[in-house]
């Protein structure tokens, strides 16, 4: 069997140049129209609400009988948080926002700050204006509909609402593009120098 130096290797390679120089070039517009055709922006708000017990409800002898005061009342509001984003992705919340606008629950978010009463909604769609209208509506029907069907949850006021939006886009064209010319080379390259080495050996 015929052995194969460093510097043969470079021979193969330079009388081949051309092939290899095509072979990148179509695979980087592989690449790059992959990227195009792929390529998407989402948009997303986010609105905040506020959730407290309303105190001036509370009797002062349910607070002589029950032993609370403000600071009891908000470390029970912290521990309501995970039912309250529950509720608001997945319950009436969500069905009377959607008589709104038409979106999904893959499109929301909830969550909130640890140690905080704080409840961020934040909303992705295609396009800035639907993502705003998505936030801002689910935020109007937590304030109108949450205390109703979770009492303990009190008052909701909308701290901030939704007004603009954080942009986001799909695949880098000059990455899939670059991508495509170094997967050109490697397979040309591959390619080539084993039919001129199986020639050879023959």
């Amino acid at each position: 069997m015929k052995t194969y130096s460093l510097l043969d290797l470079l021979k193969l390679i330079i009388s081949k140049w051309w092939i290899w120089v095509i072979t990148a070039i179509v695979f980087a517009f592989v690449g790059f129209g992959f990227a195009k055709i792929t390529h998407f922006k989402t948009y997303q708000a986010t609105s905040t609400l506020t959730v407290a017990h309303n105190y001036s409800k509370i009797s002062q002898a349910d607070k002589q009988n029950n032993g609370q005061d403000a600071f009891d009342l908000t470390q029970s509001d912290i521990l309501l948080q995970n039912s309250i984003k529950s509720l608001i992705k997945d319950s009436a919340i969500t069905d009377n926002a959607k008589k709104k606008i038409d979106f999904s629950s893959n499109d929301i978010n909830v969550n909130s700050p640890d140690n905080s009463v704080l409840i961020k909604i934040s909303a992705t769609a295609g396009k800035a204006k639907k993502a705003v209208k998505i936030a801002n509506a689910l935020s109007k029907s937590t304030k109108k509909i949450l205390p109703k069907i979770l009492p303990a949850a009190g008052k909701v006021i909308i701290a901030q609402k939704a007004v603009e939006t954080i942009e986001s886009t799909g695949p880098s064209a000059k990455k899939y593009a670059l991508i495509g010319a170094i997967f050109g080379l490697v397979l040309s390259g591959v390619v080539l120098l084993w039919n001129d080495i199986k020639d050879k050996l023959r």
